[in-house]
């Protein structure tokens, strides 16, 4: 395997430069922005480029030059919303309908050759400017495919304090709002740094942020450049890019990496199994709850619907559960999909599907569940079929019938599942599950894989998914053990017994002692004066650690259990904190159907179905309810990332443990840092057993003792004390110690921003009570330091209206920092001149070291941020960033960095007052710009100044030089042959005239 190493970067213009070359390095063309030959910087798309691509994509379509015209005018005329791009990624998959001129004829003209990307123009931009009547931008890289820009790339510089990808990503953000022309065309964008995640552009909308992994390359730089890659950016474009809109709310669906992996697999086992090349026709793919697997089907079932070879195939979703199909339906509905499931309703319509075209079947995609394979299907269909030639096409034994099972870890051993794989003897079977079982009669592996040379397909699990982030750790504790916990024998009881739970039914399932010792487990938890004293408990503890930030859920014994749980919860917090989603039926015991009839009341005009849509609608999307009571419902498919914690009041074992308890582990923001499960029954400490289907090694990170993550916190927060030194009173002196500190050191910088970040979510998560006041107090501290350096160096946080995002997600931080910082946090900075004599002066009142950090940290939050983007100061800003990065990085000795602090400090006076004295002479910055640039390579002369003075009033009288100007390329272009015309007179060589006029079109553009 050939590892790529991770590239070092100090500069953002490195970062650029390294993809820039990677890119070509994967057969990218590189054309610089100044080079396009763009008329309009409104015009977002390459028109030349764009028309070459149509006539070579459509060999076969007479189009006429009024057709080419009609395609971009087609293309012109979308609208820059939501709408838009969704229609412009149609066009790019399915083709753009235009009625030809010459035949009058509808037919489709392609813009993206999917069958051979390599027949398509990949072209790589860098600095290209757009604007719009809100301003202009100009993104680091554009990536054009056939002149059309699909991807953006934004670099950062990683050694800057406080700048991340996250930076990038609010800069493209802010470029979405800017120019939205552009962003009905552009897919996705990646923000770069030393990391790199992509994610969709959206207009009115948002959507998550990836890292891209590929096996055998560890740093995200590279393995991004191979998402870019020809072959493997087309696929993800045309097969899994889809908009997406739920309820108002609009974004886009790009795949992560997993999912990319896992339905190309699927593919790839379909394509060379019809092929002849491979004999396997299953396979499992094990992917941890949250990871998305319902998207990867429907990613595997897009591209294999979709493919010429399957001739329009059967693709059928198989789920277990009427919430699944409910769940899988809505998706599908949710995605700009082109295609439309039908969800078989009854058994008489499979039947009607199945024998459909005398039994060859009915084409499409199917959701249906897995209890409509009754042995009565089986029968009307062989007795079908039997009518027919033996050597005739049927549902039987066609070969482009797919399978997909969700949860097929549940349903598909017994009788049911034999009928369904008899009837589709011929299909191919991939079963999707996140808790593989391997028991007599009950084996996932040996269903749907080829042990012990495969036992999967395509794995991810635990330990992958954390350390992607793409779930988080679940944390348990043991709540009330002595005083509610199920006593030894009992529990026992239920780990040895086969039942996974304890269901409603348990007497018609089990008979005997196993019976009687259930029974007794059930009143044992049902217990109304036990549920009292757990509600009281469960009431605490959402309110001192949980409302305001997060959701929970109550798991009850049963139906029952729920009911006395909402009773005694609604005396200790706001009855529309919480809800119970379960069934209700006939028969059912007290005090069920008075609650029932009080819910009526409350829902009148809607029946129960409907209740529990909106209620778990409202508990995902609205401020209340906060707290769902449950049994049965919700415990496997349910994702809600405001869930954080489960109040776990009934027994589970094994994968329904495992599904139940991942109801907690989605991501939600900086501030969710873990699932959170307080066991009041205990069955968490008998983990090995409750685990016992699984190997060590899957399922180590699944679980953590909430004593593990006090220990965490402790660990760091010495070894953050340790990197400071130690701690310290809370006033300016030593505060102002411990920035000098961080901002001399990078590493020391990084290691202390990244941990202390760690360090706060523990401490949102535990709370003080679990720390002596020494630790409370040393927290404090590092907290102070880390707001304190964040304001005085101009680190900038990512997130938006920082106050009110930390008085959510961390208010005791926050709370923390405000008691400790109620005089310090004044936005006092030391006095700045850039003058060379006052430095000088500092430095013998001071001593170099000091005066080097009072004039250095202010410099790089005044002078370097407000003026980066500025071309006449650019240079010198280079030179800056430079000395400062190599200061901080101990390159260079602190006498030689405040000699070249002065150097630089005296240039920057210079340009200060020539730019004064220019303005004082009624020339403009543009006109100054263009002076400096020649002073700098020239030299400074009287003589030189006149004749930019001559220039300049000689194109005002052709009245070239009016508001916005140098935003109009034709003028641009005239203001630039006057200055080559000047530049010749002077006799430079050529080479360095085309140098000098580079510099200066690119910095007229950006003034």
């Amino acid at each position: 395997m050939v590892v790529i190493v991770s590239p070092i970067f100090a500069e953002k213009s490195a970062v650029e430069t390294y993809l820039l070359q990677r890119l070509e390095g994967k057969g990218w063309q590189h054309s610089p922005g100044g080079e396009l030959g763009r008329e309009d910087y409104s015009e977002p798309l390459l028109l030349r480029q764009l028309v070459q691509a149509v006539r070579r994509l459509n060999p076969t379509l007479e189009l006429s030059e009024e057709d080419l015209n009609r395609v971009i005018s087609e293309l012109h005329a979308l609208p820059a919303s939501f709408e838009g791009s969704k229609l412009f990624l149609r066009y790019l998959k399915d083709g753009l309908p235009l009625k030809l001129e010459k035949t009058k004829e509808l037919r489709y003209v392609k813009i993206l050759d999917q069958e051979n990307p390599e027949n398509n123009e990949f072209l790589i931009s860098d600095q290209v400017w757009f604007e719009s009547s809100r301003g202009r931008i100009r993104p680091d890289l554009v990536l054009y495919v056939n002149g059309i820009p699909l991807v953006l790339i934004e670099c950062k510089n990683p050694a800057e304090p406080g700048v991340s990808w996250k930076t990038a990503y609010q800069q493209v953000k802010r470029y979405e709002e800017t120019v939205p022309e552009l962003f009905k065309y552009v897919q996705f964008s990646i923000a770069a740094e030393a990391q790199a995640v992509y994610f969709p552009n959206v207009l009115g909308g948002g959507g998550p942020c990836y890292v891209w992994k590929v096996e055998g390359i560890e740093d995200p730089l590279n393995a991004v450049v191979e998402m870019l890659s020809k072959p493997v950016l087309t696929d993800i474009l045309v097969n899994f890019t889809f908009p997406r809109e739920e309820h108002g709310r609009q974004t886009k669906v790009l795949p992560r990496y997993i999912q990319y992996e896992a339905a190309n697999r699927i593919f790839r086992r379909v394509m060379e199994n019809l092929e002849g090349r491979e004999k396997k026709d299953s396979g499992l793919i094990w992917h941890w709850q949250g990871s998305g697997k319902t998207l990867t089907m429907i990613f595997a079932a897009y591209k294999l619907y979709r493919h010429p070879r399957l001739a329009n195939p059967t693709i059928f979703f198989v789920v277990d559960r009427e919430e699944l199909e409910e769940q899988l339906r809505n998706e599908f509905s949710y995605l700009d999909l082109g295609i439309k499931p039908e969800v078989i309703s009854s058994v008489r319509r499979l039947k009607e599907i199945l024998t459909h075209d005398e039994g060859r079947g009915q084409r499409g995609i199917f959701i249906v569940l897995i209890h409509k394979f009754r042995e009565e299907v089986g029968d009307e269909l062989e007795a079908s079929l039997a009518l027919t030639r033996a050597e005739r096409e049927t549902i039987s034994n066609r070969r482009n019938v797919v399978v997909l099972i969700d949860e097929g870890h549940r349903t598909q051993y017994g009788k049911l599942a034999g009928e369904m794989r008899k009837i589709l003897r011929k299909a191919f079977f991939f079963a999707f599950t996140g808790t593989p079982i391997s028991k007599t009669g009950r084996d996932t592996y040996l269903t749907f894989s080829y042990p012990p040379e495969e036992l999967y397909l395509h794995k991810y699990f635990i330990a992958d998914s954390i350390e992607d982030r793409s779930t988080l750790p679940i944390v348990i504790q043991t709540r009330m053990e002595k005083e509610v916990g199920l006593k030894r024998d009992l529990l026992q009881s239920f780990l040895d017994q086969e039942l996974e739970e304890i269901p409603e039914d348990f007497r018609e399932r089990v008979k005997g002692k196993i019976s009687t010792k259930l029974d007794e487990i059930v009143v044992f938890l049902t217990n109304p004066v036990r549920i009292e004293k757990i509600a009281r408990d469960i009431a605490e503890h959402f309110k001192q650690g949980v409302d305001g930030r997060f959701k929970a859920m109550v798991v009850a014994a049963n139906r029952r259990a729920c009911v006395l749980y909402k009773r005694e919860l609604d005396k200790h917090l706001p009855p529309e904190y919480s809800e119970v989603v379960m069934t209700f039926g006939m028969g059912d015991p007290d005090p069920i159907p008075a609650y029932h009839r009080e819910l009526r009341e409350r829902f009148a005009g809607k029946d129960d179905d409907e209740i529990r849509k909106e209620v778990i609608q409202r508990f995902k999307e609205e401020e209340l309810p906060k707290i769902l009571i449950v049994t049965d419902m919700l415990l496997t498919g349910f994702d809600a990332p405001i869930l954080q914690v489960m109040y776990l009041d009934k027994p589970l074992k094994e994968h329904r443990l495992l599904q139940a308890i991942a109801r907690t582990n989605r991501p939600c923001g900086e501030g969710k840092t873990c699932g959170l499960i307080l066991d009041y029954v205990g069955i968490m400490k008998e983990l090995e057993k409750a685990f016992s289907l699984y190997a060590k090694q899957d399922i180590k990170y699944a679980v953590i003792d909430l004593e593990e993550k006090v220990r965490e916190f402790r660990n760091l927060l010495r070894s953050l004390v340790g990197l400071l030194g130690g701690t310290g009173k809370v006033d300016r002196p030593s505060l102002m110690s411990k920035v000098r500190l961080l901002f001399h050191d990078l590493d020391l910088e990084n290691t202390f921003l990244t941990n202390f970040k760690r360090l706060r979510g523990l401490y949102e998560f535990l709370g003080p009570r679990y720390f002596e006041k020494e630790e409370t107090e040393a927290y404090e501290f590092l907290a102070a330091v880390y707001e304190f350096y964040r304001r005085y160096t101009g680190v900038r946080e990512e997130e938006p209206e920082l106050e009110s995002y930390m008085a959510r997600y961390f208010p005791r931080t926050l709370q923390a920092i405000q008691k400790t910082l109620k005089v310090e946090m004044k936005e006092e900075f030391p006095e700045l001149r850039l003058e060379v004599e006052y430095l000088r002066k500092l430095a013998e009142k001071k001593g170099v070291s000091e005066a080097l950090y009072d004039a250095v940290i202010p410099l790089h939050r005044f002078v370097l941020v407000p003026r980066a983007k500025d071309p006449i100061y650019e240079p010198l800003i280079k030179k800056i960033e430079r000395l400062v990065s190599e200061w901080r990085s101990r390159k260079i000795e602190e006498k030689e960095a405040y000699q070249r602090l002065l150097e630089l400090v005296g240039e920057a006076s210079e340009l200060e007052k020539r730019e004064r004295e220019v303005e004082g002479l009624g020339l403009g910055r543009e006109a100054f710009f263009i002076l400096s640039v020649l002073e700098r390579r020239l030299g400074r002369s009287e003589e030189l100044l006149q004749e930019i003075k001559d220039l300049w009033s000689g194109l005002a009288q052709t009245g070239k030089l009016f508001e916005g100007w140098n935003r109009k390329p034709s003028v641009l272009r005239e203001v630039m042959r006057e200055v080559r015309r000047y530049l010749r007179k002077k006799g430079l060589p050529m080479e360095e005239r085309e140098e000098i006029c580079d510099e200066i079109s690119k910095g007229l553009k950006g003034l």
